[in-house]
């Protein structure tokens, strides 16, 4: 317990974020630290007790590495030490980060709505970081739907930015989702806090969804952390001529996987519920020949190339072509420009 006390009370004392990371993975020992750092032991402690007593009477707990080291966050480069949550966190559910522009078109509006409600009814939780525009949305559309949703702040969890998102604050809490920062009390939303905050969204989620974003935005920075980390990037693809897009086309271009529906996102990243990944497969309404079956099995709602789908179903690529074409004929399959195929969503 001292030993997480003084950890707890050094951070306090360097308020910064990064450093105090570096110096807890590289130290073993807090009290050979507290010399190297000229810092009292009895006066560091007294930080420490104080902050908990303020974390208890508000509600939140403070979880240390230690509690969250075996789940997705606590496996991050720059892994947070500390985590203030106010409310349930749930790192055992399958979780996606949706985050885009603060300043959405209404294309952007109604996609990040139609995404975050569609991963509510795959069981999926959705984590953003309660910014203006598409996250504001994401976590509204989450709590309209019943649904579970994480925010991250870039403050303490005692300064809710921005102000007029006190409401959605406490609808997140009362829909049983929680509000986590790594900042201690008191933090206001400096402009440095929010690219140390974006990791936190990335490393709490299996995938990030970028749904507007412009060519310079804070959005292509939490797309970066996901990838530093190994998490897929998924982009909506929107207007070629919308400065909303020119940030997820850029990310297309760069290597993110362009998606049209939650389902997509899911199936890629291997979260879809049972029921409802069979659900995703045609069913046995049309008359298919083995050959067709055997294509139909291996194929999914993610574009895959015609080469990928030809080693997978061992079916020469010129066989290949002529079965794909009775599919699409049919109704079952979808071609896509550069020899990609997809099952249609049904």
């Amino acid at each position: 317990m001292e030993d997480f006390l003084l950890w707890f009370g050094i951070f306090l004392k360097l308020r910064s974020v990064f450093k105090f990371i570096k110096l807890f993975e590289t130290n073993s020992e807090p009290e050979a630290l507290l010399d190297e750092l000229k810092l009292k032991k009895d006066e560091v402690i007294h930080l420490a007790e104080a902050e908990l007593k303020k974390l208890k009477k508000q509600g939140i707990k403070l979880l240390f590495r230690s509690q969250f080291k075996s789940y997705s966050i606590g496996q991050i480069s720059l892994a947070p030490v500390f985590l203030y949550v106010k409310g349930e966190l749930n790192l055992e559910k399958p979780l996606v980060a949706i985050i885009g522009s603060r300043k959405p078109s209404p294309y952007g509006k109604e996609v990040a709505k139609s995404f975050s409600q569609k991963f509510v009814e795959l069981g999926v939780g959705v984590v953003s970081g309660l910014a203006r525009g598409i996250d504001s949305i994401a976590h509204k559309s989450v709590v309209n739907a019943n649904g579970y949703t994480i925010a991250v702040l870039g403050s303490g969890l005692d300064v809710i930015y921005p102000a007029e998102n006190k409401r959605l604050f406490d609808e997140i809490l009362q829909k049983g989702g929680a509000i986590v920062s790594e900042f201690p009390l008191g933090t206001k939303p400096r402009k440095e806090n929010f690219p140390m905050r974006n990791r936190i969204i990335s490393g709490l989620s299996q995938g990030v969804l970028v749904v507007e974003a412009a060519q310079k935005s804070g959005t292509l920075i939490t797309a970066k952390w996901a990838l530093e980390q190994g998490k897929e990037v998924f982009a909506v693809p929107g207007n070629i001529f919308s400065p909303q897009s020119q940030g997820t086309h850029y990310l297309i271009k760069h290597g993110a996987i362009p998606v049209t529906s939650a389902e997509e996102v899911c199936e890629f990243l291997g979260i879809l519920k049972e029921e409802t990944a069979s659900s995703s497969k045609p069913q046995q309404e049309f008359q298919l020949s083995e050959e067709e079956k055997l294509v139909v099995d291996n194929l999914s709602a993610y574009p895959q190339h015609i080469e990928e789908v030809s080693e997978k179903t061992q079916i020469p690529a010129f066989e290949l072509l002529a079965i794909i074409t009775e599919l699409e004929l049919k109704g079952i399959v979808e071609t896509l420009p550069g020899k990609y195929i997809k099952l249609k969503n049904f």
